[in-house]
């Protein structure tokens, strides 16, 4: 398919809107599904060396999936290795290949515009912010490259720590996360910090000490949260908060694995535990900012039984159309999500497209 042939098919489908109206005696609301100009999009990993990542597209869960793989139908090229990140700032998308070791800026169709491919001899790019005309990159090895956003040059770079993981920028400072590192006998240690970097002079200001193995960071309205993942023999993994002005963390809840920012100021996260037996329940939370209390009520009315147990691995909040979005993984096959409408209950699912959806930008 030519590329303007998939673009002009992409915007009449988007452009049109629909009406489910209840015809029941339950009496129903009716579901208006306004038109939008641009879809939404999906980042699905892949697997490690198979060369499948994808980002998928779909308009509202009402209409499932557009198109499977719109990068490739747009660029005539598949996107990669292992897609660990996909962020949206003004008009650009930016999306990062952990085993392809590139980052690219794309328009807001997807097109590539620019590109920077990492050198052979640094660590696998992991997590990135984009901030201020930068976009900040941090690599296995112990290095956070800067780039340019608009041409992804090279600008300057950080060296230090060992695998560095989850990055944010606030207040002209980058926080960043020191995972682990490895001895000399192939023992994993796990590091307690949080880098504080200058954002412009790319030097370390200060440390943080935080919970064993940080791997995740949040900024949410001007907060910055953590996820730990513990040392999986004694210490548990913890979401923490970090007090940017006195470079202190303070533990919110144990076994938290992933948050996003919920509606109405809320923040919604999954809670993920191992019995002796390593198996897993999740369970989903409800932390409140302004008064600091969890609540370990479900903000989902009625999830499937299927998600105590499921690999939780996207979850996701669109503001502006009050949909809270569920991701699934076997690792295996093509992932699922499940729509949630803004009192937690259950919409529509749909298939993500892809192998181990991690990550969903709304286009408006």
């Amino acid at each position: 398919m030519k590329t303007r042939s998939f673009l002009f098919t992409i915007l009449c489908s988007l452009m049109v809107s629909m009406s489910i109206a209840g015809c029941s005696e339950s009496d129903e609301p009716e579901i208006i599904i306004e038109p939008v100009e641009y879809p939404n999009y999906i980042l699905n990993e892949g697997h490690w060396g198979a060369n499948n990542a994808s980002i998928s597209m779909f308009n509202h869960p009402a209409n499932g999936l557009v198109t499977t793989d719109a990068y490739l139908n747009t660029n005539k090229r598949q996107l990669g290795d292992v897609g660990n990140a996909m962020m949206k700032e003004d008009d650009n998308i930016y999306v990062l290949l952990n085993g392809s070791k590139y980052v690219a800026r794309l328009d807001i169709m997807l097109k590539e515009q620019a590109r920077y491919t990492f050198p052979e001899g640094e660590g696998e790019p992991r997590c990135m912010e984009v901030e201020d005309d930068y976009v900040y990159v941090t690599q296995y090895g112990g290095q956070v490259t800067k780039l340019e956003a608009k041409d992804m040059t090279l600008v300057g770079t950080f060296k230090g720590g060992e695998n560095l993981e989850g990055i944010v920028e606030k207040d002209g400072k980058l926080y960043v996360a020191n995972s682990y590192a490895v001895d000399g006998s192939n023992n994993w240690i796990y590091n307690k910090e949080v880098f504080v970097i200058d954002a412009k002079t790319m030097k370390l200001e200060k440390t943080i000490d935080v919970v064993d193995n940080p791997t995740k960071i949040y900024e949410i309205d001007d907060k910055i949260y953590l996820i730990s993942a513990g040392n999986y023999v004694n210490v548990a993994g913890a979401l923490q908060i970090i007090d940017p002005k006195t470079n202190t963390s303070k533990v919110i809840l144990n076994d938290a694995t992933k948050i996003t920012e919920g509606l109405d100021g809320l923040i919604y996260g999954v809670r993920s535990t191992y019995d002796a037996n390593w198996q897993l329940t999740n369970s989903f939370f409800t932390y409140h900012p302004s008064t600091g209390v969890i609540s370990e009520t479900s903000f989902l009315l009625d999830a499937p039984s299927s998600f105590k147990t499921d690999a939780i691995y996207l979850l996701e909040v669109d503001e502006k159309n009050r949909f809270i979005y569920v991701g699934t993984t076997d690792y295996q096959n093509t992932g699922t999500i499940y729509a949630f409408d803004e009192t937690g209950k259950f919409f529509q699912s749909f298939d993500s497209g892809g192998i181990n959806p991690s990550t969903m930008i709304f286009i408006d």
